[in-house]
């Protein structure tokens, strides 16, 4: 196994995503390289000039400036492809930074002019990091599917945290050089990202198809009509007030331990760059796996939960070690696997909604935030001069709001998914067959054996029944005398004669219980299935018992017992429900499948339900469903023809269909079943982003139990756990051979299955050769 594979296999990483991947790194790198850099330049020039009793002032020019080019951004993405928006936002930053880098030496002439550039630059750098960010991340969000987020945004974002490592060159840099020479870094790498940029497979991306002005009351609109946007906008105020009043005490101790420029500068640069070391390890141990395993509430939680310790500790203790640790802390986690989860958010989000809305959210809102933590310090230090430690206090009170929003979002999110899911299964379209040899629907290779060949090439039968030939099989008839002395309506329906038959259900004017019996038994028969089923639906509750019996009785005849559900499913009766909930652990697939059906037809239809725990039974059908191993999927067959079915449109014709269309039929009863139906098709047609959603809502509903056994019949899974679900040959003829009495009609067929497995009858079993 090569270098590559090993790291792709570490990482979870599928064939075709490696240059996508590898590009979003690259560019997550340098954007947070971009910040980084930026950030400690601007708070080196800025804090060495300026007391840090001015943030409040800076930072409400930072919002007032963010604001107009956050409404920029959103008109160019709803006028160009998001890639050229991104692109062109790149350029004009680095102009910018030219100009700011030539006015510097003219500046330094004129007494207030170098004041002017410095906080020229700050603003520059502010807004311009946030677009960025924001703009990078909007690209990333449509390249991939909510799926391939959730297991790739980590890895991206450990780029983003291998970036912030640079902050720890600025010192040495800062030791041999002025902080302006390191300005033209910040432009060389906008050119950088602007070359990743062009690398991207801006195919991927849908194209704009309007030119709707986004101004910034259309996207305050949006945001807050929208429950999933307005929390996350909850959430990105509350975080930055929280960061800002965090970021206010760690500046302050920092002014009091280091007095100029350089060390401040030097100082940031390493605080933010071994930080950054952290946020990497985060991103490569815990952001995939907490997002994984714990899903959206659990990962934004991890933040406050952390922060509210350091808080408590700068409370406490407050100076230079305590503030540096909440400052790195929240610099670590914010810049890792918060943000793996804000930007995973985001993913779900329809794209024109999401580029008329996120630049909103990342700069205005962000910078609304940053503002109302400006304005608390304003207000509690700048003016009365009260101890910055009690700033705290407000952190404290903040981080127990975002650990409330962070249990809203949860719930959220799951909303957002599912309406997804089911608008996404609404716009794709069912193609009208597939061929089973292009494309396994069972994706995982659990087994090298198509079983669908063998079939097809050797004589081995699946249970094949005769409807007239069984119809044979009923209770022999009266003689001939006793029909003549006694011509009832049972004797004509027990005749065995097709006319009387026939005569008999068109003459009876009202069926009674007494006539269940004999109307069951015409249920094998063809001719008279229809006029049988009527009638038994006309005698109503009085005929469940009986049917029930019947269907329940594994011995009884197999062609009227697969028939029965669709007469129970016609009897407003609970205990028709009952019966069928029942039918659903029966050891045929098609009584197990006809019952189901039965049962949703039942609850399309509003009928009363059974008494009795019908849902566990339901539940406890899906567990043996998806216990059964994948031979057995794909042996199952309907021997009746096809019905009118609300669930599904048409079959697409791939190996073990029938077996999952009956396993989301059942959760379909127990969950939502739109989306189940929605996710179904999603599974099953072949549009990327429909099965992404579909797999994503799965994930969040379905037991673990349950989604375990399940995935491999249709999850993504790794390429080591395909590995491990590999069996081998020998064990799939034995599950064969030991599930023989539901699959194979006869003793001659398995005869034959391993005849065909194995034809130099090395393996011949003792069975065999002594029969």
């Amino acid at each position: 196994m090569s270098l590559s594979e090993r790291v792709g296999g570490w990482f979870d990483i599928r064939e075709g995503e490696g240059r996508l991947v590898g590009l979003s790194f690259v560019g997550a790198f340098l954007v947070m390289s971009f910040v980084i850099v930026a950030r400690a330049l601007r708070e080196g020039f800025y804090y060495g000039t300026f007391d840090p009793n001015t943030m409040p002032y800076i930072t409400a020019a930072t919002v007032g400036l963010g604001m107009p080019a956050a409404a920029w951004f959103g008109r160019v993405l709803t006028r160009v492809h998001p890639l050229r928006a991104v692109r062109r936002m790149y350029a004009w930053l680095a102009v910018g930074l030219l100009v700011l880098l030539g006015a510097e030496p003219l500046a330094r002439n004129v007494a207030t002019a170098l004041d002017v550039v410095i906080v020229g630059f700050y603003l520059w750098t502010a807004v311009g990091s946030l677009l960025v960010a924001s703009g990078f991340w909007l690209v990333v969000a449509e390249l991939f599917a909510v799926r391939q987020a959730k297991r790739l945004f980590g890895l991206i974002s450990t780029g983003g945290a291998l970036g912030t490592l640079t902050g720890t060159l600025i010192g040495p840099a800062l030791d041999r050089t002025d902080p302006v020479n390191l300005v033209p870094v910040l432009v060389v790498i906008l050119v950088l990202s602007d070359l990743v940029g062009r690398a991207l497979p801006s195919g991927r991306l849908r194209p704009v198809r309007h030119t709707e002005r986004s101004g910034r009351e259309r996207a305050f609109t949006l945001v807050w009509k929208g429950r999933h946007l307005r929390l996350i906008a909850l959430i990105v105020v509350a975080i930055g007030v929280a960061t800002t009043l965090i970021h206010y005490q760690f500046v302050e101790a920092a002014n009091a331990a280091f007095q100029n420029s350089r060390r401040l500068a030097a100082f940031f640069g390493a605080v933010y760059g071994w930080t950054g070391g952290l946020a990497l390890l985060v991103q490569l141990g815990l952001t995939s796996r907490i997002l994984g395993r714990g899903g959206v509430g659990w990962s934004l939680a991890m933040l406050p939960a952390v922060l509210l310790v350091g808080s408590a500790g700068m409370l406490l203790a407050p100076g230079i070690v305590a503030a540096t640790f909440l400052r790195g802390t929240d610099n670590a986690m914010r810049k890792s696997l918060f943000r793996s989860v804000m930007e995973f958010l985001w993913v779900p989000v329809p794209a024109s909604l999401r580029r008329k809305t996120k630049t909103f959210i990342d700069s205005t809102v962000d910078s609304i935030g940053e503002g109302l933590g400006a304005l608390v310090v304003f207000l509690w230090v700048t003016l009365p001069g009260f101890d910055s430690r009690y700033l705290s206090v407000f952190v404290v009170l903040l981080l127990l709001y975002l650990l409330y929003l962070a249990r809203r979002m949860d719930r959220e999110y799951f909303v957002t998914l599912r309406s997804r899911l089911e608008e996404n299964g609404e716009e794709v379209g069912i193609p009208s067959s597939l061929a089973a040899d292009q494309r396994d629907l069972l994706n995982a290779t659990l087994t090298r054996l198509d079983i669908t060949r063998v079939f097809a090439s050797t004589e081995i039968q699946l249970d094949v029944a005769d409807s007239e030939v069984a119809g044979d099989l009923t209770e022999t008839a009266d003689t001939e005398e006793e029909e003549r002395l006694r011509p009832t309506l049972a004797a004509m329906l027990r005749s065995g004669d097709t006319a009387r038959i026939a005569a008999a259900l068109n003459l009876a004017e009202e069926w009674k219980s007494e006539h269940v019996s004999d109307l069951t038994r015409l249920l094998a028969r063809d001719r008279f299935v229809e006029r049988a089923l009527d009638a038994l639906v006309e005698v109503g509750p009085e005929a469940v018992a009986l049917l029930a019996e019947a269907l329940e009785n594994e011995s009884g005849d197999f062609v009227i017992r697969r028939r029965i559900p669709r007469a129970l499913a016609r009897i407003d009766a609970p205990a028709a429900d009952e019966a069928l909930a029942r039918a659903l652990s029966a050891g045929r697939f098609e009584i197990r499948y006809r019952a189901a059906l039965a049962l949703q037809r039942r609850r399309a239809q509003g009928m009363e339900e059974g008494r009795r725990d019908w849902r566990g039974d339901v539940w406890s059908a899906v567990r043996a469903e998806v216990g059964r191993e994948r031979p057995v999927w794909e042996l199952a067959r309907l021997l009746d023809g096809d019905l009118d079915d609300e669930f599904i449109e048409r079959r697409v014709g791939v190996r073990g269909e029938l077996s999952l269309e009956h396993t989301f039929r059942l959760l379909s009863l127990v969950l939502e079943s739109k989306a189940v139906r929605t996710a179904y098709h999603g599974i099953v047609l072949d549009d990327p982003e429909l099965k992404s959603f579909a797999l994503e809502y799965l994930e969040q509903v379905l037991p673990l139990d349950v989604r375990n056994r399940l995935w491999p019949f249709i999850g993504d899974l790794s390429a080591s756990q395909e590995r491990r679900a590999l069996r081998e040959l020998d064990s799939v003829v034995s599950d064969l051979l030991r599930s023989g009495a539901t699959l194979f009609a006869s003793e001659e067929s398995r005869r034959a299955l391993r005849r065909v497995l194995d034809p130099d009858g090395s393996g011949e079993s003792p069975e065999d050769s002594n029969g």
